[in-house]
């Protein structure tokens, strides 16, 4: 098969990786958990889906982003990753100097999610400008 024509199908093979590796770990580690194998394959399944009707839209030669859109990705991710870098600095200052020698998980895996979430949204805004 022609590498151009293989690199359309990425997502699958990524995912169809994903379900060998998670039937071979609980196949070797538990034994057979269904509930992971049938998630799995559900997973695979809608990404296989999700790829196929991709793959059949896309008839044009054109490409899916240009340099301008790649430059602006760029620049939103390196501006968002500093904001949010100076951001966690300040608060674990403010929580230090406030005199707290401990801090809870929770807080830190909320900022980290807030960071995902919040640059993923604006990920989609800059490429549709």
């Amino acid at each position: 098969m022609n590498k151009k024509k293989l690199q359309k199908w990425n997502f699958t093979l990524a995912a169809m990786g994903g379900l060998i590796g998670m039937l071979l770990g609980t196949v070797f580690t538990k034994g057979l958990d269904w509930s992971a194998i049938l998630g799995a394959f559900t997973a695979f399944a809608i990404i296989f889906l999700i790829n196929f009707f991709y793959v059949r839209s896309k008839s044009d030669k054109t490409p899916e982003v240009d340099e301008r859109t790649i430059l602006n990705m760029r620049k939103y991710y390196a501006i968002i990753a500093n904001v949010f870098l100076g951001i966690l600095f300040l608060s674990l200052a403010a929580v230090t100097y406030m005199g707290y020698e401990q801090i809870s998980l929770s807080y830190l895996w909320i900022f980290i999610i807030s960071y995902m979430l919040i640059s993923g949204v604006g990920a989609l805004i800059v490429n549709n400008r």
